[in-house]
């Protein structure tokens, strides 16, 4: 781990197709900080789908700490590399992306340098990571209206907006969500019937905007499960655009809330699933808490 305060080898991850920020600026920022506190310092790019997962496979266990310069969708795609190694190296997400809700759960500064000089400080936090269908992910998996979100974002709109993009796509959506029929089941229950969305939130955030629960930790070995009926749809939609996120619920009949280490859901039809914004598995889905966290930069 170097000596001092100094890390011995890091590396700089990130993919040169993504990102609605300038990633060369980004990366100038982020080596005239780090370079400091580093003895040496790689700075690696994947440029097509599965590169990032792969190089975070083969050269993981050769640094101290990852940096992870990118979105949501970037952070998903290096852990599925990492969570397969024996030594993971401690990661550090450098925000890049347009929501960067895994970055927010972890309290990081939303702006590179601001990452950069937090990850330097060597706060870390072991952290939940999730499973599903042989895959993992880090803020969520769903199905139903959150995966009509992720495809009704659209990308030119998305280089403007930003993160206002996913909200109006979501408002978008709202109007054209399929009810589903859905069989769950966790250790302890099974519950059946007709919902608009299934979500399982191991972070808090989803769109930018923060889930109104206190009882929300990304390091307590469970999942927080969302099952929203039609019913619910307005009121979930509402939570995303509270701007006092923790005022206390009161039980609704139309969104069913657990909290679980394991499910299993079954849909009549074939859906496809939403992980950390990647819309590539399809359901039915085996969800649960993998046994090999991760550890992270934190600013907690």
């Amino acid at each position: 781990m170097g000596v001092g305060n100094m890390y011995a080898k890091g590396m700089i991850l990130y993919n040169s197709k993504a990102g609605q920020n300038d990633i060369q600026h980004d990366i100038g920022v982020a080596v005239g900080i780090l370079s400091e506190k580093i003895e040496e310092l790689t700075i690696v790019k994947g440029s097509k789908p599965g590169d990032l997962e792969r190089i975070s496979y083969e050269r993981g266990e050769e640094v101290d700490i990852l940096f992870v310069m990118g979105g949501d969708g970037t952070v998903h795609e290096c852990v599925n590399g990492l969570a397969r190694l024996t030594n993971s190296p401690l990661v550090a997400i450098l925000p890049n992306g347009t929501c960067n809700d895994f970055a927010r759960s972890l309290q990081l500064p939303l702006t590179v340098a601001e990452a950069c000089v937090v990850a330097l400080r060597r706060n870390k936090k072991i952290v939940d990571i999730g499973f599903v269908n042989g895959r993992v992910f880090t803020n969520f998996v769903g199905i139903g209206l959150i995966t009509k979100v992720s495809e009704n974002i659209d990308e030119g709109m998305k280089e403007v907006t930003g993160s206002l993009s996913y909200l109006l796509s979501a408002l978008k959506s709202a109007k054209e969500a399929d009810p589903f029929q859905y069989n769950l089941k966790t250790a302890s229950e099974h519950l059946e019937g007709e919902a608009v969305m299934i979500v399982a939130m191991n972070g808090h955030y989803i769109g930018t905007t923060e889930l109104p629960f206190e009882d929300m930790y990304l390091d307590d070995g469970k999942l927080n499960v969302f099952i929203v009926k039609e019913g619910g749809m307005s009121i979930f939609l509402e939570w995303l655009q509270r701007k006092n996120p923790f005022i206390q619920e009161v039980e609704n009949e139309n969104i069913v809330m657990m909290k679980t280490s394991t499910l299993k859901i079954q849909t009549d039809d074939k859906m496809l699933v939403d992980t950390d914004g990647e819309i590539y598995l399809k359901t039915p889905l085996n969800i649960g808490v993998s046994s090999k966290p991760l550890t992270f930069i934190t600013d907690l």
